[in-house]
């Protein structure tokens, strides 16, 4: 039975099993530093494992690993993490404090704290630390970021386990196995290092209460963020294993048991920048929305989302670097209930034409010699099917266009036949493309493919001020349960539909 005690900040599990109890509170509650802790208590006695993110706010896979890992839940023992330690410096994405400079500012050069706060930096390493001296932990791990890989010779301290103290030096060991075993470039491997850095968390528990302390550090230069969260979760992983705490949990990216929309968004290779990323995220905030990367995919992890966004970018660089595993883990994903939206590239993805696509729609992209026709503004008009599911009453929209695929009925196989939810009524033609080219052909469709859902964006919602909705409606509507499938109707049927203009070519992006 499952008992539910969120207003508390308590959950309870009970059975024949297992029983355990889950906390979550504030610390520096009311101030700007104010941010969540989780507390996880297994039923059989164990050590405690603390894990901390974000005291640098410029290092986003620390905070969000610690976030993912803050769902995880240990066979024995106790697991506490606290995501975001310094939630001010997080909110600008930078390194130190808003306002401070220099050491004043960094949030990991004041522990252990003075006797007496002097600034508002050692006012929250004093928070952090009475929480630390609290819980007593046994093992404390402090996930950061380097700018660079130190394997390769960079002065960074990136892609690295810092150890303080010489006798976890086997703990150390174990992380380090554990995150190499991905990793193929001899220059990108993680390392050891010693002796943390005077001022920093991990030293001051390693000094002052003999804890089992390590730094665990990324690397951001050309690496994802999904990239970097996997390795941080790898080493976690590793630790709680060494310890005889670790279950299943460990692969999760999101609890079961949330209960906002849960949704895998792709920004490994193809899927542009770290910005775009974050902008779906704004857009998104109401739900849970974890960035995945191919080896996540590869290892099923779709299973643990109701829908996935693949962004704008390189859809031939995302159905390659997926790979036929990850292009089939997602088909059956869609095939299974799941719901799939693609804006631009990730539309590209779903068509039917490319030896590197999903074919999830029975739709082919169209006057592929011209796909870099410019970017610019754009008027599409709805359908009348296309205001239902978009939740909107006006009929013509302003929209951003950024080179997204012209759509036609697809030239071969069979699938449901594809909803139009807005035309095209403006073109744009650049580098030779007639901006005619654009005008009537779909802009915005869905389709039903299996027991899920499929809505393609050709336009940029997340990137149009006041149509942000369109994208939150899109996936709302896609991931619940459809009615009944319409049967398979051949794609010579399904021209009738559809404008088909002539002369396609091969699309390179």
């Amino acid at each position: 039975m499952r008992l539910f005690l969120v207003g508390l900040g308590i959950i309870m599990l009970s059975g024949a099993a297992q029983a355990f109890q889950r906390t979550t509170g504030l610390l520096a509650s009311g101030t700007p530093f104010e941010t969540r802790w989780y507390h996880y208590q297994s039923d059989e006695p164990g050590p405690c494992v603390l894990i901390t993110g974000g005291i640098h706010g410029d290092e986003p896979a620390g905070y969000l690993a610690a976030r993912q890992i803050a769902d995880w839940t240990v066979k024995r023992g106790t697991l506490i993490v606290v995501p975001r330690c310094n939630p001010p410096a997080i909110e600008v994405r930078k390194r130190r404090v808003p306002g401070l400079e220099g050491v004043e500012g960094d949030l990991n050069r004041h522990f252990p704290p003075p006797d007496e706060a002097s600034v508002v930096t050692d006012e929250q390493a004093v928070r952090i630390w009475d929480f630390l001296r609290k819980h007593d932990p046994d093992v404390l791990l402090d996930l950061h970021e380097g700018y660079g890989f130190r394997a390769a010779g960079s002065k960074s301290v990136g892609s690295s386990v810092i150890t303080h103290r010489r006798n976890d030096n086997a703990q150390q060991a174990v992380m380090l196995k554990a995150v190499n075993q991905e990793i193929t470039a001899e220059d990108r491997v993680f390392v050891p290092l010693f002796s943390a850095v005077k001022g920093s968390l991990v030293r001051a528990a390693a000094e002052q209460f003999e804890v089992d302390a390590h730094i665990l550090e990324t690397t951001t230069k050309d690496q994802s963020v999904s990239t970097r969260t996997r390795q941080h979760r790898r080493m976690v992983a590793a630790m709680l294993a060494d310890l005889d705490m670790a279950d299943a949990s460990t692969g999760w990216l999101v609890c079961p048991d949330v209960s906002e929309m849960k949704i895998a968004l792709y920004d490994g290779k193809g899927s542009g920048s770290a910005t775009q990323s974050r902008r779906f995220e704004g857009v998104l905030e109401n739900s849970r929305v974890v960035r995945v990367g191919a080896a996540d995919i590869h290892e099923g992890c779709l299973d643990q989302f109701d829908a996935v966004i693949f962004p704008g970018g390189s859809g031939s660089g995302q159905g390659r670097t997926i790979g036929p595993e990850g292009r089939e883990a997602v088909r059956e994903f869609v095939d299974e209930g799941g719901a799939y939206v693609g804006v631009c590239a990730g539309a590209y993805l779903a068509l039917n034409n490319y030896d590197w696509g999903l074919k999830l729609i029975g739709l082919d992209s169209f006057d592929r010699a011209h796909w870099r026709r410019g970017k610019g503004m754009v008027r599409i008009e709805l359908t009348s099917e296309g205001q239902s599911v978009l939740g909107r009453n006006e009929q013509e929209l302003e929209i951003k266009f950024a080179q997204g695929p012209l759509m036609v009925p697809s030239e071969t196989g069979s699938h449901p036949t594809p909803e139009v939810l807005a035309w095209y009524r403006t073109g744009i033609g650049k580098n030779g493309a007639d901006p005619e080219t654009m005008v009537d052909t779909p802009a915005i469709v869905a389709a039903p493919f299996g027991d899920g859902r499929v809505v393609l964006f050709s336009p940029h919602p997340e990137q149009t001020s006041g149509l942000h909705d369109l994208l939150v409606t899109a996936l709302g509507w896609a991931a619940t349960e459809p009615e009944l499938v319409p049967e398979n109707i051949e794609s010579d049927n399904a021209k009738d539909l559809l404008p088909v203009t002539e002369g396609a070519h091969d699309h390179v992006d």
